[in-house]
């Protein structure tokens, strides 16, 4: 009976987190990074054009590009992000795969759904075209993989090895954070095999590793130069402070997915202290979390110290960190559902499973509310509706420093964003070269990803009146992270009716 609700917890978790990750994806307006992901994934791009010309002179390894080009025919950023519901379909197969071969983690894995179910980054990450959902789930395959190899010593079934290969290769080949907390996450278990000079384990370990890092190795030497070239001026601040409020935040969100989790772990850590102290027979439990904590604690310091080096840390880069945590405190929380009785599980997991739920209602909500381009395009499309004379232009000088970084499709990206985004909403644009003011309605100007607030009204005024721009006042409405310029009817301007307000 027991095991029948921790199965149970595990597929209803699951599809709820699935239906919320669904709902993100289709109601949640996209953001710059989103549309550069899905101009360098378009359809109209061929492979190796798209490989050479812009996945390889990225930032990052190119693994989650071919996904997204493999599946352009999904259509605009929000269908496209569905992608990360058939990434994440493959996780949980692949996690099933595990468990089944080491029942031992059956309890854990359903604490593990609560806690992914309730986090934050699950729903965030899991509701955008970037690669962050995929590092959630091979950083959390990876752990859980880990945790199977160090519990039975061996590789196991076909099957699992080759989840535990397939991992390994995703995680090391998906973002560069990731496959530095990947390899940090791997180091301490392979060293404890050499350690013990157990040579089928330490190869069950390690074989994977070395396959996978000599491809992230070769891409790495293709990739390294436009690194160091596109970071030289980089938007990510440096200094101790940044990193530490990253990792601050990324784990404060996961330690707050379930506080029940989070307890039964607490009890969990303690019983597994007292089994240690009645019997030796509890070392492999113990040593196993202990390995994934090194692990972590590894991969952070690590991080750490690159990033002073050179900025390169944000909370979403830490989603594989996310997923190795996750497995830890459900590991803890595992030892605890192990003692109880058929009863007592089966409250526990029924109490849990409506914790996970309201917070995954709570984090669909903030996920959809993130500030998009959507926000300005709605004021706009409202506008163009009340007075259908409104004419609307953009200019590449709004986005000048994004479009001056490398990768070159930066160069592009923006003006192909503001045409999506106004075909969508319904709204013609004005030409570049255009200086048309409307007669009988207003005239917009429209900017977005102007994250730092940079343009305040007079800036903007003056910008328009040196591009040629005939107007004397303007109305800036800052929607999230954009603005539209209001500038009244032409003809009010010239009879001196429209004052700055």
């Amino acid at each position: 009976m027991s095991k029948k609700f921790q199965v149970g917890t595990i597929v209803l978790a699951a599809i709820a987190l699935a239906m919320a990750i669904a709902w993100a994806c289709l109601n949640r307006g996209p953001w710059y990074d989103e549309f550069y992901t899905q101009y360098v994934t378009r359809a109209d791009l061929g492979w190796g054009q798209a490989l050479g010309g812009s996945w390889l002179p990225d930032n990052h390894p190119p693994l989650y590009y071919a996904l997204a080009r493999a599946t352009a025919w999904m259509g605009a950023v929000e269908t496209h992000r569905l992608l990360n519901l058939a990434i994440g379909v493959l996780t949980l197969i692949g996690g099933a795969v595990v468990v089944r071969d080491v029942p031992r983690l059956l309890p854990a894995s359903a604490a593990l759904l609560l806690m992914l179910a309730g986090n934050q980054w699950s729903v965030m990450s899991g509701s955008e075209l970037r690669s962050y959902f995929l590092s959630l789930c091979a950083g959390t395959l990876l752990a859980l993989s880990l945790s199977a190899l160090s519990l039975t010593c061996e590789g196991g079934s076909r099957a699992r090895r080759a989840v535990y290969a397939i991992t390994v290769l995703v995680a090391f080949n998906t973002h560069i954070v990731t496959t530095l907390i990947a390899g940090a996450l791997i180091a301490p278990f392979l060293l404890a095999g050499l350690v013990r000079r157990d040579w089928t384990y330490a190869r069950a370990i390690g074989t994977a590793p070395v396959l996978a890092g000599t491809i992230f190795v070769a891409i790495c030497l293709i990739q390294l130069p436009h690194w160091q070239a596109n970071t030289q001026k980089f938007w990510i601040e440096s200094g101790f402070a940044t990193a530490r409020w990253s990792i601050e935040y990324a784990l404060l969100r996961t330690l707050e997915a379930n506080p029940l989790v989070l307890a039964g772990a607490l009890l969990g850590v303690a019983l597994m202290g007292r089994d240690l102290m009645r019997t030796r027979s509890a070392c492999a439990g113990v040593s196993t979390l202990a390995l994934l904590a090194s692990g972590v604690v590894l991969g952070l310091a690590i991080l750490v110290t690159l990033h002073l080096l050179r900025p390169m840390l944000i909370e979403k880069y830490l989603t594989a960190m996310v997923g190795a945590v996750s497995v830890g405190i459900a590991l803890a929380c595992g030892r605890l559902l192990r003692g109880l009785g058929p009863r007592a599980t089966a409250l526990f997991l029924a109490v849990g499973l409506p914790l996970s739920i309201w917070g995954l209602v709570l984090n669909t909500g903030t996920a959809a509310a993130r500030y998009s381009w959507y926000g300005t395009a709605r004021f706009i499309a409202r506008q163009v509706e009340d007075c259908p004379g409104t004419l609307v232009h953009v200019d590449r000088f709004w986005n000048g420093d994004v479009m001056a970084m490398p990768p070159a499709d930066n160069l592009a990206v923006g003006p192909w964003a503001y045409r999506e985004v106004a075909g969508r909403f319904g709204f013609p644009l004005e030409p570049e070269g255009s200086r048309r003011l409307a007669q009988s309605c207003p005239t917009l100007f429209w900017a977005e990803h102007d994250s730092l607030q940079r343009f305040d009204r007079a800036m903007i005024l003056a910008h328009l009146r040196a591009s040629g721009f005939a107007v004397d006042a303007i109305e800036v409405h800052r929607i999230g992270d954009g603005w539209v310029a209001e500038a009244a009817p032409n003809g009010a301007q010239a009879t001196g009716t429209a004052g700055s307000r």
